[in-house]
């Protein structure tokens, strides 16, 4: 399975260790919970296979209803610079994946079914979950597709993946596949109806022609495969809008900015970061942090628990003593993901 990621920009000294031990664990707990969730995927799958039609009537009710939706909502599944979207807006915005948009501010092609090829620039991206969104910039109207909803998905619910395979010509029909809801998340959808490369960026629709998600990659088995859910998309809209690059899955921690003495026994500060919160606060090395937030420090150890309590953009009372002085600055919290 393969995803692009952005990478990270380099930390120094105590805090790129606690970061990088972080990060490291961070990584193998989700190709861990990956494992599992591929696994427990199969399963699905096997049990969803009694509710499969029951005969030849069900059947074709249920293809009747799918021509019937793919019909309403194909022409609005596009091609975009190597992957798929689909336009859910009249003046042109695009749902697709960060992987295929990559960054803000790119220009790439639209392609539309019937062969029609729009300029369009990449807007916001959350590479944490792997949604991109795209602005068509020749005037419109252009045809789209009702956004759904995705957090009352249901194991075994009929769904349709609409997209352009590598193997197939862009500037023709989307390639449908149905399958089933397999699991659903507030981050991932897994479905059974298949993709591959290509298909990033692709709707996932139920059977009412709405958009519940976006492909974003699948397992080797292609069988299995991974969606944006649709409501990532709903709530990160104004920052994706707005042209952000971010990632909505890195917690943003509160920094003050000061590392330890060479003894974190004692209560003194031995590094103070530059341009850190600490450093616009007055805070120098060698001062002793007697009190933080009102809260008593007996050793250096008291204080990064006590800063990891509070919220980036915080204003908080620092009580030091430098020397024989005593005094009282005020800092403001800053943020890093973590």
């Amino acid at each position: 399975m393969s995803h692009a990621r952005r990478g990270r920009e380099p930390c120094t000294g105590r805090f790129s260790g606690i970061l990088a031990r972080s990060f490291l664990f961070g990584l193998f707990l989700a190709w861990t919970t990956a494992q599992v969730g591929w696994a427990q995927a199969e399963q699905d799958a096997s049990r969803f296979d009694a509710g499969s039609p029951a005969g030849i009537a069900d059947l074709k009710a249920l293809e009747a209803r799918i021509q019937t939706t793919v019909s309403k909502v194909a022409a609005c599944v596009v091609g975009v610079s190597g992957g798929s979207g689909v336009v859910v807006s009249e003046d042109g915005h695009v749902l697709t994946v960060a992987h295929v948009s990559e960054r803000a501010g790119r220009s790439v092609t639209v392609t539309f079914p019937d062969g029609r090829r729009v300029r369009a620039v990449t807007l916001g991206n959350d590479h944490g979950v792997d949604a991109g969104l795209v602005k068509i910039v020749e005037g419109g109207p252009w045809p789209h597709v009702e956004m759904g909803h995705s957090g009352d998905l249901q194991p075994g619910q009929w769904c349709l993946t609409l997209g352009y395979p590598v193997s197939f010509d862009r500037g023709k029909s989307p390639v449908l596949r149905i399958g089933r809801v397999l699991r659903s998340g507030p981050t991932i959808i897994m479905a059974d109806s298949k993709i591959m490369g290509g298909d990033s960026g692709g709707p996932l629709f139920d059977l009412e022609g709405r958009v519940i998600g976006i492909g974003s990659r699948c397992d080797d088995r292609v069988i299995l495969n991974v969606h944006v859910p649709i409501d990532c998309f709903r709530n990160q809209w104004e920052r994706l809008v707005k042209g952000e690059d971010f990632n909505s899955l890195m917690r943003a921690v509160a920094f003050l900015g000061v590392a330890p003495a060479d003894d974190p026994e004692d209560q003194r500060i031995g590094t103070v970061f530059p341009n850190s919160p600490a450093e616009k606060a007055g805070i120098k090395p060698g001062d002793a942090v007697v009190r933080f937030d009102g809260k008593p420090i007996g050793r250096y150890d008291d204080l990064p628990p006590l800063v990891q309590q509070k919220t980036p953009g915080d204003r908080v009372e620092i009580e030091l003593r430098r020397g024989d002085e005593v005094l009282k600055v005020e800092a403001s919290l800053a943020g890093v993901s973590g």
